[in-house]
């Protein structure tokens, strides 16, 4: 299964996220900010790419595909959980109960890759409410 940008856009807005998700998953993260240049890349829209690799794979047909790092993608799933599933694992990595964990993860690793705070906080302010905002930035222990 794959999609066109256009589809991606509707699946992503159906499950209530925000447009910047849109931006992210069809011009990659940079589009939004340069911040996210490396750690939140676009959706590749042919069935090889890491996302639709994961999709094919595990049957889940719920799974939206939201960003990906390498072979790694962020979904959003059906029932309002977030996935990072690797295409060359058969599980997926970790498992958020919601949109704001799954941004608390990204913020993470862009602060373990150096990112300016600033950039940081401007980040989840594109992405979080701004009540979610300030626990997102607490960076999470790995």
């Amino acid at each position: 299964m794959t999609v066109d940008a256009k589809d991606l856009a509707q699946l992503i807005r159906a499950r209530g996220l925000p447009d910047h998700v849109v931006t992210i998953a069809t011009r990659g993260g940079a589009g939004l900010h340069p911040a996210l240049s490396y750690d939140a890349e676009s959706v590749e829209p042919w069935p090889a790419g890491p996302a639709w690799t994961v999709v094919a794979a595990s049957g889940r047909t719920d799974l939206v595909p939201l960003w990906t790092r390498g072979t790694v993608t962020v979904f959003s799933a059906a029932d309002g959980s977030f996935l990072e599933w690797d295409a060359e694992e058969d599980e997926p990595w970790t498992l958020w109960p919601d949109f704001a964990a799954a941004v608390r993860s990204l913020l993470t690793d862009l602060w373990e890759g150096e990112r300016d705070e600033e950039q940081r906080i401007e980040v989840a302010r594109l992405l979080l409410p701004e009540d979610e905002v300030a626990a997102a930035l607490v960076p999470e222990e790995r």
